[in-house]
């Protein structure tokens, strides 16, 4: 049964997806003698965090005795320090909740364990991680941040199954189907920024925005050129305006993160193209690559290619991907893992 509700936790905290930078998504279910007595989840920074949501929404429900005795699934390890909002380990404690059921510990310093050692010594139980693989995963990006003060990046792609994005002349619409391409604004959604590369801009036109999500959050949009890129573009003209990137070098990639990551930007999408890939996978930046796979062989030696860049001379200098995951997008494959730099 601890699966059952951690899962539903897991579930409530996606719900916020992209709306809490730069706080963790989280989510909270309390129950007792087997039923849900109310449950919540982290909507926004400065608003409720899960606990006192789910707290709160029992208290309105009228069931606040029930909360005496009741256990308390959530997904990350209660806060125990005061910020925009009261710390959780003292709601629970208030309420009279029994248990706490957790699916991961909070790596960040001023949290790290120090919420259960509150707990505890208030004679609340412990018992986790439960799903802690998942619930480390939908806070990927808030861990990296904490942990390094940078963003977390993730390289999208949709190519053919020959891994080209485009044709010699840079028609590149569409590769992938509508299933693929929803998964794109899913992923946009969850992101602080997004960067695509200046001949994208020039080739695509593409506003780099949240289309077909009820409640969107759109990235702040990030522009990779040498030089000056001037025009008619829509990134270009929206009310937040695109900033620029010049970044080349390993080193000049870090000192962009680390500017970023200073602006509260936990997360960084890179959609493109091919050069752009090229250098982020080159400067080690990548944490995780996305590429969307259609079933489809463009061919042509000059067609445009996933990852440009100078040639490689051996196979050992290819990189090798970790934590390899599949799912199936309409007719289209997406393929997410983790680089493993040498």
């Amino acid at each position: 049964m601890h699966e059952k509700w951690m899962q539903l936790a897991i579930d409530n905290a996606l719900k916020a997806w992209g709306h809490t930078s730069p706080n963790p998504h989280v989510g909270a279910v309390i129950v007792k003698d087997g039923e849900v007595i109310a449950d919540g989840w982290h909507k926004k920074a400065g608003t409720h965090h899960a606990e006192k949501d789910a707290i709160a929404k029992a208290r309105e429900a009228g069931r606040e005795d029930e909360l005496y005795g009741s256990t308390i699934y959530v997904t990350l390890e209660p806060c125990c320090t005061y910020g925009r909002t009261e710390p959780c380990t003292e709601w629970i404690m208030e309420a009279g909740i029994s248990k706490v059921v957790y699916g991961c510990t909070d790596t960040n310093p001023e949290h790290a364990g120090r919420g259960f050692n509150y707990l505890l010594q208030a004679g609340v139980e412990i018992e986790g991680p439960i799903l802690e693989e998942e619930c480390l995963e939908i806070n990927r990006f808030f861990f990296k941040w904490i942990d390094e003060q940078k963003p977390y990046v993730i390289l999208k792609m949709a190519q053919t199954l020959d891994g080209k994005i485009a044709t010699e002349s840079g028609q590149s619409q569409w590769i992938t189907g509508p299933e693929a391409r929803f998964e794109v604004q899913k992923l946009r959604q969850g992101c602080d920024a997004i960067m695509v590369g200046a001949e994208t801009i020039r080739q695509d036109n593409p506003s780099l925005n949240v289309r077909e999500i009820e409640n969107p959050r759109h990235p702040l949009p990030f522009i990779w050129t040498r030089n000056k890129l001037e025009g008619d573009y829509k990134v270009l003209s929206q009310d937040n305006k695109a900033e620029f990137c010049h970044a080349q070098s390993e080193e000049e990639w870090n000192a962009f993160l680390e500017e970023i990551g200073s602006r509260e930007i936990t997360s960084l999408l890179l959609e493109g193209g091919g050069w752009l890939a090229s250098s982020a996978l080159s400067a080690g930046i990548v944490d995780e690559v996305q590429f969307f796979i259609a079933p489809k062989i463009l061919g042509g030696e000059s067609s445009r290619s996933s990852v440009s860049g100078p040639n490689p001379l051996s196979l050992d200098e290819a990189i090798d991907l970790d934590s390899v995951k599949t799912k199936v997008c309409g007719k289209d494959i997406l393929v997410i893992a983790k680089p493993k730099y040498k």
